[in-house]
């Protein structure tokens, strides 16, 4: 969610019931001036300024009323953020992920009720990290997707390749030092490609399992709430869900890389001294791509 505080005196100025009591001393204004000529409108203008005036130098400053701006501030970053991560991921054709959301979503729904009729030991705030826990999943489903698309397979048979052609270039007699020093570099960054594609590839079988899991937490919360709503466990219940997302979020930050499938970058850019060695090695391997 954004960080950028609101504007309290633009919202308390752009704040329908501010526009009605301006409309209001509009329209007492026009009353007025018609006993009283211009010297009524300037007295109505007069009053309904330093109205105005003293109003927007106390309201803005009034926690009830920033508490309500914060929360229509959140509610409109959840709304906007849910249509980029809806069309993302219908873009990657997934309608499972959807459905599972929308599920999700009506059960947030649901407690939001539950906490308005004051019917749970859930706060407002809770559910509001629940809906927020539904949005991060949703994102996290989009990392997951798109990470499917990835040719990881094709990224280490390359670079598999790659080792094989460097390692027959090192054999080769009377090759110079500093040829032999570079190739050297480039089989360890062969080497390092390869174990990081496999560490990918275990964080992201643990991407998969909490993103399993974490709709079994919120549905565990949904019916601890309806059936017991006012145990006493329901807040370790619900940080353990959100602990969970944060676990889920560490490993979607471990695909942050997109150096770890530009094989062909990673090899070549401490080795572009003198690439004659690696230009053969590319004939042996053709043209490496993530």
């Amino acid at each position: 969610m954004p960080d950028a505080k609101p504007s309290y005196l633009g919202a308390f100025l752009k704040h329908p019931t501010n526009r009605n009591a301006l409309l209001l001393a509009t329209l007492a204004a026009v009353a007025v001036s018609f006993p009283l000529g211009l010297s009524g409108v300037a007295l109505v203008g007069i009053l309904a300024l330093g109205a105005e005036a003293l109003a927007g130098l106390i309201v803005p400053s009034l926690p009830s009323f920033r508490a309500s701006v914060d929360h229509q501030q959140r509610f409109g970053a959840r709304a906007e953020r849910k249509a980029q991560l809806v069309a993302e991921i219908r873009q990657l054709g997934d309608s499972r992920v959807l459905s599972t959301y929308e599920h999700m979503w009506t059960r947030v729904q649901a407690l939001y009720q539950t906490v308005k009729q004051k019917r749970t030991n859930l706060s407002q705030q809770d559910v509001e990290k629940l809906e927020d826990m539904t949005l991060d999943y949703l994102g996290l489903c989009a990392v997951n997707l798109s990470l499917k698309q990835r040719k990881d397979n094709a990224s280490v048979e390359a670079a598999e390749r790659g080792m094989v052609a460097v390692q027959s270039q090192l054999k080769r007699a009377g090759l110079p030092e500093d040829e032999a020093r570079q190739l050297r570099t480039a089989l360890s960054q062969y080497e390092d490609t390869l174990q990081r594609s496999r560490r990918l590839a275990v964080r992201r079988s643990a991407l998969e399992a909490k993103l399993v899991a974490l709709p079994e937490k919120l549905e565990e919360v949904y019916q601890l709430a309806i059936t017991t709503p006012y145990s006493s466990d329901m807040g370790g219940k619900l940080e353990e869900s959100l602990s969970r997302l944060r676990i889920a979020e560490e490993v979607a930050a471990e695909f942050d890389d997109s150096e770890v499938f530009d094989i062909d970058t990673r090899a070549t850019t401490s080795v572009a001294g003198d690439r004659a060695p690696l230009q053969a090695a590319r004939k042996a391997t053709g043209t490496l791509k993530a």
